[in-house]
């Protein structure tokens, strides 16, 4: 119970001393600080425009319809068609050497998991390689299904895109 009293007493003081009116300060002291402030003058109004442009005139006032600013969004959005945008390269590594492993046999595997330092590279390196050449192969078959859907359309877009495709060196379908 002594405790409890202890710790409330520091608040019973604190609400004792704030109840109680406001020191005043003398009309002597209130004056000489006024005194060395500077005199307070009033911004001058703005003009009201007179009247809005045309193309921001605005349409009668509905209660029921808010009317939101308008806003511009300038924000780079990262690639989308990209599976590594957000691995690091440790995991971009450790699923190279998966999907590596799993185009071989297990026969394979350990024949291929050999190498001689100066004569060959290490199967990191070759899964590395391998995972970038099936990203590119997957990016050509999207691709080259995206202009089949438009050539269903317009048979002139899609030779262009196909002449697009050719230019860049990306591996046709089945390659």
């Amino acid at each position: 119970m002594l405790l409890f009293l202890i710790a409330l007493s520091p608040g019973l003081l604190a609400d004792e001393a704030s109840s109680g009116t406001p020191p005043k300060t003398s009309a002597r002291l209130t004056q000489e600080i006024r005194a060395g402030l500077p005199k307070f003058t009033p911004p001058a109004p703005t003009p009201a425009p007179a009247s809005p442009p045309a193309d921001e005139a605005a349409p009668p006032r509905d209660p029921d319809v808010v009317v939101l600013p308008k806003i511009t969004v300038r924000e780079k959005r990262p690639p989308t068609n990209d599976p590594d945008l957000w691995l690091n390269g440790r995991a971009v590594q450790q699923k190279a050497m998966a999907a590596y492993h799993d185009s071989m046999t297990p026969l394979e595997w350990a024949l291929n998991s050999w190498y001689i330092p100066l004569f060959g590279a290490p199967p990191s390196v070759r899964a590395r390689e391998y995972y970038a050449d099936r990203k590119l192969a997957d990016e050509a078959d999207r691709l080259n299904s995206v202009i089949k859907a438009v050539g269903l359309t317009d048979p002139g877009e899609a030779a262009k895109l196909r002449n697009a495709l050719d230019l860049g060196k990306l591996p046709k379908e089945g390659q």
